[in-house]
């Protein structure tokens, strides 16, 4: 019986320790993700607190009023008290108003278009059942295949402004340490923008269900250096071919014919 109590036991803390570790999302590697964490904190704080406060009040009021053996009359019936019924009734709505505008504050700042601050520009582009990444000014374009997802490489602690387009049907562009995720709707387009801050590679899916192959929807975000991204860019970017100028040259004409016209 020992065994099975420490068996049990150690099986307690596991599940609440693998709890804990689910609890809490991923870190954040954006400015605005960073935002979307301390919201996220904020809010399981507060639920937190509520849990423990309830539950605390349950287990107390079922220790505290438990029938005794003695008890045969019951005890006094209290139909209201006001001053309780103002408390649980004001501190919730002072929670709910206060969540409602930090909530606010963080869907600005992550909504929020810098069009004159932004340093990268990248065009997204889903369709069944892979990824188009694009870079305009660059003229470069990156197509994915199920055997070799596509990346963006995009420079740290710069703003980027990435535009989704769904070429078909809706796709989600999500990347789980951005804390965020948009849609990509036939017909829409949708921008967001985003600073990263932490250099790696990061692994993002296709977040809404398109089809047979979606699963095979993943891509990647590389951050790297100012020095690195320009590396590749040049790397990347198409090579045109030199226009000629002047007359060849290396050629020699032999056996001319000039055939004179009557």
């Amino acid at each position: 019986m020992k065994n099975l109590s420490v068996l049990f036991g150690m099986v307690a803390v596991a599940l609440i320790a693998s709890g804990c570790e689910a609890a809490f999302p991923v870190p954040a590697v954006t400015d605005q993700a960073i935002e979307v964490r301390a919201l996220y904190d904020l809010v399981f704080a507060l639920a937190a607190i509520v849990f423990l406060l309830v539950e605390g009040l349950i287990i107390w009021s079922v220790i505290r009023y438990r029938r005794k053996p003695s008890d045969s009359t019951l005890p006094v019936q209290t139909h209201g008290n006001l001053v309780l019924e103002i408390i649980w009734t004001v501190i919730p709505l002072i929670v709910v108003v206060a969540l409602f505008f930090a909530s606010a504050r963080v869907l600005n700042i992550v909504d929020d278009r810098q069009p004159e601050n932004v340093a990268v520009k990248i065009e997204v582009v889903g369709y069944q059942w892979q990824w188009k990444f694009a870079y305009p000014v660059e003229k470069i374009e990156i197509f994915g295949a199920a055997a070799a997802y596509p990346e963006l490489v995009v420079p740290i602690n710069e703003r980027i402004e990435i535009t989704l387009v769904a070429q078909d049907v809706n796709h989600g562009f999500y990347i789980p340490q951005f804390l965020f995720q948009r849609d990509l709707v036939p017909g829409k387009t949708n921008y967001f923008e985003f600073t990263p801050n932490k250099l790696g590679t990061f692994t993002g899916q296709c977040s809404a269900f398109c089809g047979l192959l979606h699963h095979q929807m993943g891509f990647t975000v590389r951050v790297v250096t100012r020095a690195e991204y320009d590396a590749w860019i040049e790397a990347t970017r198409p090579k045109e071919e030199p226009a000629a100028i002047g007359p060849m040259t290396g050629v020699v004409y032999t056996d001319l014919v000039v055939v004179a016209q009557p």
